[in-house]
């Protein structure tokens, strides 16, 4: 800003040293001040972060808890905590090591709030999921705060995997019920592949293929499981498989095809 207002006055002597003066003293009429300051955000500001013309998403929560202004930091984890969304936990994840004592602290408490906030909703669920184990409708909800509490990286390692295992049965259970939605069976083959369950994986990608034949997405995962283990003659196979149906592959499935098909 400064060089700018140096060009425009070298380049307009009298009218730019005008112009700036009325346009400084208008801002400061109005309470602003013409240059944006970061160090004059507060979670009181009109410019807060989260504030600035809707469009929070200018500023990445990343690059924001790189400033060194301790007020804006803190707005910042106080906003996040606020808006209780599960993408902002790598945010509050990433505040939890900021040098900022308070803002770290901030961010301890509220990752431990959601935490807390998932494991009572478990409990709960858990509780209705025993009392009737097999209403799709109560299974299909424990499996979505399930599956966004793993997502989530809050969990230590062994409640993780207990919850994963939780995961993956109840899963089995609902497809085994006769669910229509092929998302519940690409959940299935992709918790079991990251378990490393491969017997299982490869149980309901047969299920899958067979329920939904004229779909690109039992192909890709079975691309998936033959990577894993390392079966390229059948991944080979399973690509041919693919460019033949008689349906248009997304771009997914092309940049895979393509990808494989550059490898071998």
């Amino acid at each position: 800003m400064v060089i700018i207002r140096l060009v425009i006055t070298m380049v307009l002597p009298i009218i730019g040293f005008v112009f700036f003066i009325v346009i400084d003293i208008s801002l400061r009429s109005k309470g602003k001040e013409h240059d944006f300051d970061f160090n004059q955000i507060t979670s009181s500001s009109d410019y807060s972060i989260f504030d600035w013309n809707n469009k929070r998403d200018i500023i990445p929560i990343e690059e924001a808890l790189l400033l060194n202004d301790n007020i804006v930091k803190r707005d910042l984890v106080i906003n996040m905590v606020k808006e209780k969304r599960l993408s902002n936990v790598n945010g509050l994840k990433l505040a939890l090591q900021d040098e900022d004592t308070e803002t770290s602290h901030y961010a301890a408490s509220a990752i431990m709030q959601i935490k807390s906030e998932f494991e009572n909703k478990i409990k709960e669920i858990s509780v209705k999921y025993e009392q009737n184990n097999n209403d799709s409708e109560l299974i299909g909800e424990y499996i979505s705060i399930l599956k966004d509490y793993i997502d989530s990286g809050l969990m230590e390692r062994q409640m993780e995997k207990r919850f994963r295992n939780d995961y993956s049965k109840l899963l089995a259970q609902i497809i085994n019920l006769g669910t229509k939605e092929k998302e519940y069976y690409i959940m299935k083959i992709n918790i079991d592949l990251d378990m490393e369950d491969y017997q299982q994986a490869r149980y309901f990608c047969n299920l899958f293929l067979d329920k939904f034949e004229k779909l690109e997405d039992p192909y890709l995962l079975y691309m998936k499981l033959y990577y894993s283990l390392k079966d390229y003659d059948m991944l080979n196979k399973t690509i041919e498989q693919l460019v033949e149906l008689p349906i248009s592959l997304s771009n997914e499935a092309l940049n895979k095809i393509r990808f494989w098909t550059a490898m071998t």
